[in-house]
Formats: C-alpha cells, sequence, structure tokens
C-alpha cells in the first residue's frame, strides 16, 4: 500500500487519552448538570454522586471567596485540586475512548454522549401528567402534544421533581411522528428552573405491584381533546376534555385508526379510579362518533 495505516502503540493510549481530555476541558468551559451526568453514565459513575461531587464543589467554592487562602496549607490545596482535574480527565477520558472506537461521527447521534442510540433534546412547558391504567405518574403531556414516557417506578420522583407548568429539557429517544402526537421514551428530564432532575432507572428488586382495590364502574360521554400514542405513533388511549384519560384494549385501538380525530365524541363504559392527579379509565365498550366498536377483532 502506498499510504499504509499509522498505528500508534498501545502503550501511548493513556497519554493520548489524558492530553485529548485535557485540550477539549480547556475548550469546553462550562457543563450543565445534565451533561455531567450524561458523561459520567460513560465512566460508570452514578448520577447521585456527580450531584454530590457539584454540591460539595460549589460548596467550597463559596468558602474560598470568603477565607483567604492560608500559607500553612499550600500542598493540601494543591493535592485536591490534583485530585478534580485527575477525575475530570478520567471522566472525558473514558467518554473520549468510547467516542473514538465506536467508529461513528457525531452526526450519527443526535445528542454526541451515548454511542448507539439514537436519543435527542427537546425542551417544553408540562401541560399534564400521564398516569397508567392503575393511576400512577408515568409520564408527561407537553404544550407541544410531545408525550413524554418514563416507567411507573419513578412516579414519585417524577411528581416530586417536575410539576404541571414547569419548563423541561428532556433527552430520549423519539417516537415515530403521526397525525395523533408523538411519544418521546424519556430517559433524563431536567427542570429548567429549579435544576431538578429525574433519570430512568430500572425497576427495584423485589418490589411488587400493587392489585388495585379502589375501581369501580365509570360511565364516558366526552369530548376527545388529545390521542395517546405508542412508540409507533400508534393510538393507545385519550385525554378528554374533562381531564379524564382513556386506555384502550389494543383490539379498540386498532379499529381507530380510520375514524379517530381531534373533537370525537366518546360514549364509553369501563372500570376505573379517581387519584391526586386526575381520573384514569380502562375502557370495555366504547362508541365513537355514534359508530358502536366491537370489543374484539
Amino acid at each position: 500500500m502506498n499510504n499504509p495505516e499509522h498505528r500508534i502503540n498501545r502503550e501511548l493510549a493513556p497519554e493520548v487519552f489524558q492530553l485529548a481530555a485535557e485540550l477539549y476541558a480547556q475548550k469546553q468551559q462550562e457543563y450543565s448538570l445534565q451533561e455531567l451526568i450524561m458523561i459520567g453514565e460513560e465512566a460508570k459513575i452514578p448520577a447521585e454522586f456527580i450531584q454530590q461531587a457539584v454540591e460539595l464543589i460549589q460548596i467550597r467554592q463559596q468558602k474560598t471567596r470568603k477565607i483567604k487562602i492560608s500559607k500553612k496549607y499550600p500542598k493540601l490545596k494543591l493535592s485536591l485540586l490534583g485530585c478534580a482535574v485527575t477525575s475530570v480527565t478520567l471522566i472525558l477520558g473514558a467518554w473520549g475512548y468510547n467516542q473514538i472506537f465506536t467508529n461513528k461521527s457525531e452526526s450519527d447521534h443526535p445528542v454526541g454522549i451515548l454511542p448507539g442510540e439514537q436519543e435527542k433534546r427537546h425542551l417544553g412547558n408540562v401541560e399534564r401528567y400521564l398516569l397508567n391504567k392503575e393511576g400512577l405518574v408515568d409520564g408527561l403531556l407537553l404544550n407541544d402534544d410531545k408525550q413524554v414516557k418514563f416507567p411507573s417506578h419513578i412516579s414519585d420522583q417524577i411528581v416530586a421533581a417536575i410539576k404541571p407548568g414547569d419548563a423541561i429539557e428532556v433527552v430520549g429517544k423519539f417516537g415515530i411522528k403521526s397525525v395523533y402526537g408523538q411519544a418521546i421514551e424519556g430517559r433524563i428530564v431536567t427542570n429548567t428552573d429549579t435544576q431538578a432532575v429525574v433519570i430512568k432507572q430500572g425497576k427495584p428488586k423485589g418490589k411488587k405491584r400493587l392489585e388495585p382495590t379502589d375501581l369501580s364502574l365509570i360511565k364516558i360521554d366526552d369530548v376527545v381533546q388529545h390521542w395517546l400514542v405508542d412508540d409507533k405513533g400508534k393510538i393507545r388511549g385519550a385525554i378528554l376534555t374533562s381531564g379524564t384519560q382513556m386506555h384502550l384494549a389494543k383490539p379498540l385501538a386498532k379499529q381507530l385508526d380510520q375514524l379517530a380525530k381531534i373533537g370525537s365524541q366518546i360514549k364509553a363504559d369501563g372500570v376505573g379510579r379517581q387519584t391526586a392527579n386526575g381520573e384514569v379509565v380502562e375502557v370495555i365498550s366504547l362508541n365513537i362518533d355514534g359508530q358502536v366498536l366491537p370489543s374484539y377483532q
């Protein structure tokens, strides 16, 4: 070959990554808490430790503004600074290593942090919580009709960090957009006012699903305000003008593709419950705009 590929000795790799990380750190002077968490994930550092580290550094900075540095402890100060620089270098080095060996350009990955996963950032304002069949918060409806979905076992964290009306930034996988809406599988959501962060987590081992005990028969006679969709853009339910959230069995949902529209009149029977965040109903029989749909197909 006229131009053989230039190879780098394996022993030089750590030094290359360290220097690259330092150069990158000089260029990228500031990170958001969300970006630090995402970078930390690549280095296998749990988000809680990233958040604790940020808080400790902020406290340390506040103290150094008030207290003049004593000549007694120059070595200790330098040691702490060295540890901080080393930690950042390791995080950025791990991220850089992963980026280099995926053999994919940043343009292939909208976020540029997690190679192999098509994720994007999206800004919006929360209109209301989304509820699952059990009445647990498992997502957010945004003012632009995007529907952010999270597993219901982090319902408490979502409610504690995010309220209707809040401005948020979400990072996640975007589903197929259809005339009925678009779902986002959320991985990280940040309250841009309070900086509270909720991260998608696996379900804790041993946590049992509670059996519902407060179900009642519910009749619906209302108008559709929003259709709820899955990641393929297919209808899976609706939000009515009264605020009631309606879930549909698959056989019923499949029949709505040619019938559904915003403003459709819904008459239905189902079972559901009233929760602190609104009423939720699982529909058994459905009449849409005067047309009765069979409950099987």
